[in-house]
Parts: structure tokens; sequence; C-alpha cells
């Protein structure tokens, strides 16, 4: 399908050309919604600042580095988060693979030996418990409505005799793409929370959120899933 616009400034018709993504408050922004393009701008940026701790790691110490990684590195994970974290698994995962190959250099870790322990002593989440935990403060601000409305109107009470108070409806789901919609996969980590972490104020919220994630990295793995981190939830967290 083609578009025309008329110019007044040629006084004539002309063609709007079609991109494979359009950038937007620093986000490239693909017709298929994949987040392809833009994990791929990130996973060039990521590989410019592992460069550099390549070259400085002989001769700063461990603490510059990571400030390095936590200054250059965690922004460009952190930011439109929210949106990305929902790519698929194929996409993120180049994501992953430079997390680990800057912790890998960072603290001259062999390659052959389990990435976990770096995840944990530094106190850095991979991508997709970064995701998970994002979801989780988006959930705490739509609860306490911290959020604009139209965002907050994404999700409805689940307001049925078998449900406990404040929980959110979970959009049914046949796809792994789709389980892990903030849609689907904000309701669902909500509703797996006790009462009282969920009125916890935001700080606080974050601290506990921070801490579980931490300790389901220590007795899970780093490709964690969501039906994992939900019945950890569950588990640990009695009504």
């Amino acid at each position: 399908m083609q578009i025309k616009l008329f110019d007044p400034n040629t006084n004539s018709v002309a063609c709007l050309e079609q991109q494979g993504y359009v950038k937007y408050l620093g986000i490239l922004i693909d017709k298929n919604l994949s987040w392809k393009y833009h994990i791929d701008y990130v996973a060039s940026k990521i590989s410019r600042t592992i460069g550099i701790i390549a070259r400085l790691r002989h001769f700063i110490l461990l603490s510059t580095l990571l400030t390095i990684y936590r200054s250059l590195v965690a922004p460009y994970l952190t930011y439109g988060i929210i949106a990305l974290g929902q790519a698929a698994k194929s996409n993120l995962r180049k994501i992953l693979i430079l997390q680990k190959r800057a912790l890998r250099l960072m603290y001259f870790f062999p390659n052959r030996d389990h990435i976990l322990p770096l995840f944990i002593s530094s106190n850095i989440f991979p991508i997709n418990l970064l995701y998970f935990g994002t979801v989780l403060i988006f959930m705490h601000d739509v609860a306490h409505d911290s959020v604009p409305l139209n965002l907050k109107n994404l999700f409805r009470s689940s307001n049925t005799r078998f449900s406990s108070a404040g929980n959110y409806y979970v959009n049914p789901s046949r796809t792994n793409v789709m389980r892990n919609t903030i849609s689907r996969l904000g309701p669902n980590l909500w509703n797996s929370l006790n009462n009282n972490t969920r009125e916890l104020r935001r700080k606080s919220f974050k601290t506990e959120v921070h801490n579980m994630l931490l300790s389901f990295l220590a007795s899970e793995d780093i490709c964690i899933e969501s039906p994992s981190i939900i019945q950890k939830l569950i588990s640990t967290s009695p009504q």
C-alpha cells in the first residue's frame, strides 16, 4: 500500500517511503513490534562498552569496571525494558550473551565455568529478570494509581469469589509470546504476591522485589522463565 500526501512547498504529491522501523523517543519500533531493530541497536552500543572493559580491566579495579557497566550498559537495558522484555527469546538472548561476556571479562572468568555466581556477586540481573522486576514495579504503580488512566485501564480487577481482593484479571494466551506480554504477565506476577508486599511503599517494594528476584536467581538459573517466577512467588508469599 502506497500513501501519498500533498506537499505545499513543491505544490506536488509526494509518496511516503515505507520503512522497516521508526525511531520514537530513542526506541526503534518496527511494524511487527518484535523490537528486533532496537535490540540490535542496544547490542551494538553494549558491544562498544565491552570493548572498553576488555582494554581497561588489566589496569583498574573491579569496582571501577562495575561502575562502568552500570553507567554505560545498564541504562540501555533499563530504558524501554517494559516493552523490550516482551521480545522473543531469540532476540533477548543477544543481550544475555553480551551481559555474560561483560561479566567474564570483568572477573577474568573462564568461558566454560558457570556464570551464575557472577550475576549474584555483582548484584546484576540478566535481562529476563530485569524485565520481571520492572513489570512488578509497574503493577505496583497501577494498583496505587500512579500511572496515567489509559495505562491503568489496560487492567481490570478480578471480581470473583475465588480471587483475592486486589487481584487483576489474567488474559488467556496460547503462545509463549503472549504469555510474556505485560497485559498477561503483569497480573500473573501481581496476583502471586501477598497483601503485605502489595501495600509496601514504592521504595520498600522495589527493595523487596530486588531481594526476591536475587534469591530466585541463586536457586534457579539465569534463564528462569515467568512460570517458575510465578510459582516461586506463590510458594514464598502465603496469603
